[in-house]
Formats: structure tokens, sequence, C-alpha cells
């Protein structure tokens, strides 16, 4: 019986130290496609273009939302900003002159790249973890089909080293006090339109970075201020994943920053819920109960006004467009270069 009880643990053991490192694994296979896609867009050899004319990050964070033209140049801008060739530490003065002084491009560039140096020591502890494991394992008893795995194992374990040798070129010297600044650049790229951060920032706000809310906690009422004109932003430029973001937070018992910083009015629920509903081609099932719920808190009046301005929406905001028209509505802050 002891036998027994001991292979038991044993195998229980390898089979949940399997799936540690299979999760390992995974999140190290988003950072190699995290810096891949960077070398890929990082065709410029260049060191970041000159300064923009200075202004200070108050007087950039208390300014109005641009206008959608501008936001969509500037979002334009940013997605093809090519990725640093340089290290952090290099452009990191400039890059947040740039930033405070309202170019898209540069702020885009600081929290993409200050989110990766965030987790590249954890990475590259995993991927040396992952890759002592493997070669800690018996080849010899191993089937022809378990060889043929285990060589795919290690090329990957390769070819995610080299993306974590780029990763350690570009963090390389990065300190603490630049790798604080990962929130403030996620906003301002949020403030001026760039889709990804500012469905990111809706959706976390400051806790994105819950560890800077102990040194900078006017950053939830900087984020109280932000939300109605993010919001409004978001449906002007046609952008699902506001919409998406919206409506788990006006469900019921949502307990999020966005959900408190929006409260619980059944009206806005409603066209929101509309609108999102007009954009899907198929699977109305959940919509449409979650509609009905939300519709019997309302009076006629205020459901004929609703679905008026959520068609217009859909119409002349949306272009008619369905939800999955620039990609799947997935989690918010898995950025499409992950």
């Amino acid at each position: 019986m002891g036998e027994a009880v001991r292979a038991n643990r044993f195998a229980v053991a390898r089979l949940m130290r399997g799936r540690a490192l299979a999760t390992i694994a995974v999140a190290l296979a988003v950072a190699a496609g995290v810096y891949g896609f960077g070398l890929i867009q990082g065709r410029s050899p260049d060191a970041p273009a000159a300064a923009s004319p200075s202004a200070s990050p108050a007087a950039s964070q208390a300014a109005a939302v641009p206008g959608k033209a501008a936001r969509k140049a500037a979002a334009d801008a940013a997605a093809n900003s090519p990725k640093l060739t340089v290290s952090l530490k290099s452009a990191f003065a400039d890059l947040r002159t740039r930033a405070a002084a309202g170019d898209i491009a540069a702020a885009t560039r600081l929290y993409r790249d200050l989110s990766l140096c965030r987790r590249f020591e954890r990475l590259d502890r995993d991927n040396a973890q992952l890759s002592d494991d493997l070669l800690g394992q018996t080849v010899a008893s191993m089937s022809a089909q378990q060889l043929k795995n285990y060589r795919a194992q290690l090329d990957a374990i390769e070819s995610r080293k080299q993306a974590l040798d780029g990763m350690r070129a570009l963090c390389d010297g990065a300190d603490q006090e630049m790798l604080d600044q990962l929130l403030p650049n996620l906003q301002r790229a949020a403030l001026a339109g760039e889709p990804y951060a500012r469905a990111c920032y809706l959706e976390r706000g400051p806790n994105y970075d819950p560890g800077s809310l102990l040194d900078h906690p006017e950053r939830l009422g900087s984020y109280r201020r932000d939300v109605q004109a993010m919001i409004q932003a978001g449906v002007e430029d046609g952008d699902w994943r506001v919409i998406g973001v919206l409506r788990n937070a006006y469900q019921p018992g949502a307990s999020t920053l966005l959900s408190a910083a929006v409260g619980t009015d059944a009206y806005s629920r409603y066209r929101y819920l509309k609108l999102f509903r007009l954009g899907m081609p198929s699977d109305h099932g959940e919509i449409d109960r979650d509609l009905q719920a939300a519709a019997g808190r309302l009076s006629a009046a205020q459901l004929a006004q609703a679905d008026v301005w959520a068609a217009r929406t859909f119409d002349h905001d949306f272009q008619g467009k369905p939800i999955d028209a620039d990609g799947p509505l997935w989690d918010p802050c898995v950025f499409p270069y992950e």
C-alpha cells in the first residue's frame, strides 16, 4: 500500500509540474511573439526623432481629448511607429519629453516597451527553469514520437532565448524610475486615441499597475475624470473594444474601477447593450436576455429614445461594421502585438 501511495503521489506531482511548465511555456511563447513583432515593425535603424516642443506632463494630462480626425492620425502614427532599435535607457528621456508633449507614437512606444521590460526578468527566469527541466530529462527511454516532441521543445526554448536576448538588449539599464512610467504613458496614449491603450486603460485604469497606487493615489481621481471623455471618443471612433468594455462594466454586480466610475444607470446600460446587439451577426441569446432585463427598467419613451440613439450611432459612427471587424474582443490588455 505504501509503495502504491508513493507512486500515486509521484504521478500527481509530475502532472502538476507538467501543468506549471506548460503555463510557463505559453507565457514565454507570448513574450517571443511580442519581441518578434517588434523586430518586424522596427525596420528603421535610426534613433528616435527629435523632440516635439516641450510641454509639462500636468498640462498634457489636463488637455482635452483631441478630436476624431486628430485621434485617427495619432493612432495611425502610433501603429506605424517602429520598435526601438536602441536601448530603452538611451531613448527614454527623449521619448518621455515627446510623450508629455502629446506625441502619441512616443507614448505608445514607451508603454509597450516598458511593459516588456517590467516582465523581462520573470520571463528570463521562467525560460531558464523550463530549459533546465528539459535538459534534465532522460532521453534513452523515449519513443520516436517522444524524441520528436522533445527536439521541438528544445528548438522552442532556443527561439525564446533569442527573443529574450533581444529584450535584454532593449531593457539593459532600465531602472525602476523608468519602469514606473508605464501607467502614465498608457494613459497618455489612451487619451490621445490609441485604441488598444484606450480600451485597456478604461478596463483597468490604475489597476494596470496596482503597486503604483501606493505612491500615486491621485491616479484614481485622474482616471475618474478621464473615463467619460474616453468613452465618448471611443463611440465617435466606432471602437467596439470600448463598447465591449462598457458592456461588462454595466453588468449587474460588476465590481471594477470602470463599473464604479460609470455607475448603474439603467438607461446607459440599455443603450450600450442595444448598440452591441446591432453589431452581433449571430449568437444573440445571451445579449437578448441582457437586453430584455435592461429594458424592464425603462419607460416606453426611454426605450424608443435609446433605440434611436443606438441605430444612429451604429450607422454613423460604427458605419454598420460588425463587432469583430477590428479583431476579436478579447482581454483588452492583451495587445495585438502580443
